[in-house]
């Protein structure tokens, strides 16, 4: 399920409600101590833009602005990473006319794996996989949330992921390029200090 948190009056929370129906979300007011996927953040001058810095995100978070038509306040928060913004005085209209580009970033951060081994069947978000290890006829999903065992060759893993976002440095690792910090010679190193080989053979597709 994908949250989505709003710091918004209520007229604003009750038009956002209408564009996001699907059981697939979880919309709450905004609560500075919780992690959400999407926020919908008020921003009507330029003192509000400590809005924007209060949020806790994850890398893959989409922040929305809703403000006035003000070519400065827009710019201004273009800078700090938001990702659209909608005027306030014609919401429901521009809900609307960018829905397209709204469900394919929702789409393309919070697309999931469907992990299953015997005893259960979940997904896992994709975003959230640092890296894959192929061991002993088995994959090794390492994940923000730990790490998952599934009977599974690499290959397959791949083709039924299907993500640009993902790498195979080795024959026996692939790796999601978010948490990628550096790429030496013959060695690339995480951003969590994790260091995984580079194989001979994918050195030029990395």
């Amino acid at each position: 399920m994908i949250s989505i948190a709003c710091n918004i009056q209520e007229c604003y929370f009750e038009i956002i409600k209408k564009h996001f129906t699907s059981k697939d979300y979880y919309l709450e007011k905004f609560n500075p101590a919780s992690y959400d996927d999407i926020y919908f953040i008020e921003i009507n001058t330029l003192n509000d833009l400590d809005k924007i810095h209060q949020i806790n995100r994850y890398p893959e978070t989409l922040i929305y602005i809703i403000g006035p038509n003000d070519f400065h306040l827009l710019n201004e928060c273009l800078t700090l990473g938001i990702h659209l913004y909608f005027e306030k005085d014609d919401l429901e209209n521009n809900l609307h006319s960018k829905s397209k580009t709204i469900h394919q970033q929702i789409f393309t951060r919070f697309k999931t794996y469907h992990y299953k081994n015997k005893q259960m069947s979940f997904e896992l978000r994709l975003a959230q996989i640092m890296y894959v290890e192929s061991m002993n006829h088995k994959l090794v999903i390492h994940h923000d949330n730990g790490d998952f065992i599934e009977r599974k060759n690499l290959s397959l893993f791949i083709k039924e992921i299907n993500s640009s976002d993902f790498i195979q440095i080795h024959k026996s690792f692939v790796v999601n390029k978010n948490y990628i910090q550096e790429i030496k010679a013959k060695e690339l190193i995480l951003k969590n200090s994790t260091i995984l080989p580079i194989g001979r053979n994918f050195k030029e597709s990395i």
